[in-house]
């Protein structure tokens, strides 16, 4: 096979028994590109990523690397490496011996010598800053550490594509964060086109250039971190995705740039932005609780008064419940901002940073 810049997933579907554990999903991965997919336990992602990899096929559907039908090409032929979950590194083998693995078990294919064997190793030990370390066996290193060997063991057979599966849940949060802008470093670095999958939604945002999010076998919507945290398609990427306020509400009247709602529970009307061109009758209405603010200066805004239920510092924020009229909803405030509990409280947010949703 020569290059692999592109990956293509064309109706894509696998059933497990009466499961569909991918549903007639089709996507494009782009050159370069790190690209996630998210969603909770059992949607399909990790199947997902395995077809990509050939370790599963499809009962339907085609996979395509560039122009390249690969669908139902063995794994050792598509030049892809993968990083799982629970790192499979061997026990028995030193640090240097784990990573030259892949490169050995090729020794013949590739035509390696020991010597350029051992120069690979190093170099990819140096990318993953664990240079020094050859001679350590796994059970001698942290699991931040165990992480670097199986990221170095991936990246020494140079793969076209990199395939990385829940690579960070068995670390404890502040090496998940060392080491997300880690693999983001390397692999912008290499320019490598990567597929990572998670069901952690900051772990998402941080990494990707862009998101698929899956639920029950099917991609709901993809795009930039952006477009799917402030522009969610559907309820599920609206909930999924970071805390939101949402509201059930009936459309009273339609303008060019935004509806009215009606909002029973919050006994007040609100401007949204349509997300969809024909929205009629009953809606959901989706607000971030960051899209608050507590001074009312624009046109543009809609005005929410309550009396504050709840407030609580988090260093960053203030955040705020508060009570209108028959609900409450959520609101990120500055932090040197904190009011009084049973106090009133205005709040205004532009009618753009409200999301109108068909509701189901």
């Amino acid at each position: 096979m020569g290059p692999v810049t592109r990956i293509r997933l064309e109706g894509v579907t696998k059933t497990y028994g009466a499961v569909k554990a991918v549903d007639n999903v089709s996507l494009e991965i782009r050159d370069g590109e790190l690209f996630t997919i998210l969603g909770p336990s059992g949607c399909g992602k990790t199947t997902t990523l395995r077809m990509i990899a050939g370790f599963e096929v499809p009962d339907e559907g085609k996979i395509y690397f560039d122009d390249e039908d690969v669908t139902f090409l063995k794994p050792y032929l598509r030049n892809t490496a993968m990083v799982f979950q629970n790192y499979a590194l061997w026990p028995h083998m030193t640090v240097f011996e784990n990573v030259a693995y892949g490169l050995k078990i090729r020794k013949k294919q590739l035509k390696l010598s020991d010597e350029e064997i051992e120069k690979r190793v190093k170099e990819a030990l140096r990318l993953v800053k664990l240079e020094g370390m050859e001679d350590r066996y796994p059970l001698q290193l942290s699991g931040g550490q165990q992480q670097r060997v199986a990221l170095a063991r991936a990246l020494v057979v140079q793969p076209k594509v990199l395939l990385l599966d829940e690579p960070l849940s068995n670390l404890d949060a502040k090496l998940r964060i060392e080491m997300r802008e880690e693999i983001k470093r390397i692999q912008k670095s290499l320019g490598i086109t990567a597929v990572y999958v998670t069901h952690d939604q900051l772990e998402a945002m941080s990494i990707s250039d862009r998101i698929a999010i899956m639920d029950k076998g099917k991609v709901l919507q993809y795009g930039t971190p952006r477009e799917v945290y402030f522009r969610p398609t559907n309820l599920f990427t609206a909930e999924f995705l970071g805390r939101s306020n949402i509201f059930r509400g009936r459309i009273v009247e339609k303008q060019d740039s935004y509806l009215v709602v009606r909002v029973e529970d919050l006994d007040i009307d609100l401007k949204a932005t349509p997300i969809q061109p024909d929205l009629t009758g009953e809606v959901a209405l989706v607000i971030r609780p960051e899209s608050f603010k507590v001074e009312q200066s624009s046109q543009e805004d809609n005005i929410v008064r309550g009396r504050v239920d709840f407030a609580m510092f988090l260093g960053d924020r203030t955040e705020v419940r508060i009570k209108v009229g028959k609900s409450s909803l959520i609101a990120y405030l500055p932090n040197n901002f904190y009011p009084e509990i049973g106090s009133e409280l205005a709040l205004g947010v532009s009618w753009r940073n409200v999301i109108a949703l068909p509701y189901k």
